[in-house]
């Protein structure tokens, strides 16, 4: 039980740092391939930090008796990011920025909504937005 509370202290800190870096995209504010990086090092770290220690104490038995519910109503949101990330790393690599800025900003609104449908269903996920 320590190391699920240990685990999830670490994840919340951590990702509080990264989603500081998330900004919406303009034609004027192209993705670099630096901010194609930090987006998706803030949503791994997301998904691999507070939600997958939830996931763990729930597998555990440690969680509320809704943890499976409440997982499954945020994986509608983590399954999107997979894909978004890799059209992302194409659109930067081909220097097409429109295509770039708006899957940036798709996956930045994502990252909100994500966090939002965890904090809505007793997830604690800490950082600002």
């Amino acid at each position: 039980m320590r190391k699920i509370l240990l685990i999830v202290a670490l994840s919340l800190s951590l990702t509080g740092c990264a989603s500081l870096q998330l900004a919406t995209k303009t034609i004027d504010n192209p993705v670099t391939r630096t901010q194609e990086a930090e987006v998706e090092l803030v949503l791994d770290t997301f998904v691999q930090g507070p939600l997958k220690a939830y996931k763990r104490a729930c597998v555990d038995g440690a969680a509320d008796v809704n943890c499976r519910d409440n997982i499954a109503r945020v994986q509608v949101y983590t399954r999107q990011i997979k894909p978004l990330v890799k059209q992302l790393r194409d659109f930067v690599d081909d220097d097409d920025q429109i295509n770039a800025i708006k899957i940036y900003n798709q996956l930045t609104d994502l990252y909100r909504n994500i966090k939002a449908a965890a904090a809505a269903v007793g997830i604690r996920v800490g950082g600002a937005t």
